[in-house]
């Protein structure tokens, strides 16, 4: 596992377009990420290894590689996305990968192909020497993460294995975070009646009708705060992310519009929690109608006491040479989809701050960091405890 080919394979993945059409039109001819499974493909073809192509729409796939174990038993997963967001902000460089000293700025370079990386190399290492793990390893590249996590939930409807546990790549700085927030996005329409601006009583204004709307979900948000906390991460957040209103200037706006984001902590029923907050909207008064922007996302909940993340955190503080706790964090990840019982940790170089970023980069450092702690997951014993 060389610096040199980690920052190799890092920059060819990243000098690889595999932008989400964030669920706009896609005119491509092949899925989004076909660029970079067949690139996956090339690297693992000089190997005996099990690869398995899953086109599931006409936009996205995923690849799956399968490592038999010395002998049946739960496999590991290990699970990195190759989708990235798109760089609209910076096109002409966002593909040019660049290395300054051990950084590598690219799009993608920190979400999320400096994590693929990181697990790319202890499975090429692994293929090289012929060792087998113990159990069976599984190695997931995901597509579409960055907008409806199609991908990962495409993975585990069809995968028949059994799973006893999964790692999942994201920029977290080496650090295991077990618990985040689950996600759920909708529309709120306010419905008015338009008339002529010099004559504005004859219309009602959907935007003023929007304001007590507004103030509701902020004092909801806040209802919310004081009714759940965690020791992990901060509380529930109720984020009104766009607005739109009025056709003209001279009329009285009859539509005004809002997005809203409701991110719950572990525990919070996703249904029951957005429920609520419809129907302290719909007894403002006002016309209102409510539309799901799409598929919500669960939280992620794994245990601080279960022996997987035990071990994990036994093994990140060796690697990293100090002390490490199991943390939350406010975003959702594909982790979220694992299958209930089997507990899931989140885990990758860079940092999360840096992800989606104009001059997004990761730290070579950290991707050999967290490939040293991958090899040592995927070769532990989960049976036996060795």
């Amino acid at each position: 596992m060389s610096h040199d080919r980690a920052q190799q394979i890092l920059c060819d993945l990243i000098a690889i377009n595999t932008v989400n059409p964030m669920g706009k039109a896609w005119p491509g001819p092949a899925p989004v990420e076909r660029p970079v499974v067949e690139y996956l493909e090339l690297l693992f073809s000089r190997y005996d290894v099990a690869l398995e192509r899953q086109t599931y729409s006409d936009r996205h796939e995923n690849l799956l590689v399968v490592i038999p174990g010395q002998r049946e038993g739960a496999a590991t997963l290990f699970e990195s996305h190759i989708d990235t967001v798109p760089a609209d902000d910076w096109p002409e460089t966002a593909f040019q990968p660049r290395v300054e000293g051990t950084k590598i700025f690219g799009r993608g370079a920190c979400d999320d192909k400096g994590p693929l990386v990181a697990m790319l190399l202890p499975l090429l290492e692994l293929l090289e020497s012929g060792q087998r793990p113990p159990q069976p390893v599984l190695f997931l590249a995901a597509g579409d993460e960055e907008y409806a996590q199609t991908g990962i939930r495409h993975y585990i409807d069809n995968e028949r294995r059994p799973l006893g546990r999964g790692l999942f790549g994201e920029p977290t700085q080496c650090l295991p975070v077990i618990q985040h927030k689950g996600t759920v996005r909708w529309d709120i329409t306010v419905q008015g009646r338009s008339a002529h601006s010099s004559t504005p009583a004859n219309g009602r204004n959907a935007i003023l009708d929007m304001l007590p709307v507004i103030h509701c979900l902020r004092e909801l948000e806040q209802e919310f705060q004081t009714r759940y906390t965690s020791e992990l991460m901060t509380g529930p957040t109720l984020t009104i992310t766009m607005i739109h209103g009025g056709r003209t200037r001279n009329a009285v706006p009859d539509q005004c519009t809002i997005s809203i984001d409701l991110r719950l902590l572990a525990g919070m029923d996703l249904q029951r929690s957005s429920e609520e907050v419809r129907r302290r909207v719909d007894s403002l008064g006002v016309e209102v109608s409510h539309s799901l922007h799409q598929a919500a996302t669960p939280s992620l909940a794994t245990s601080p006491e279960d022996p997987f993340t035990q071990f994990v955190l036994d093994t990140c503080r060796q690697e990293l040479g100090r002390d490490v706790v199991p943390t939350g964090a406010p975003y959702c990840t594909d982790a979220a989809y694992f299958p209930a019982g089997s507990p899931a940790i989140v885990v990758g170089p860079g940092d999360i701050r840096h992800a989606h970023a104009i001059n997004e980069f990761v730290d070579l450092r950290e991707v050999m960091q967290c490939a040293r702690i991958h090899k040592r997951l995927m070769l532990h014993d989960w049976e036996s405890g060795r």
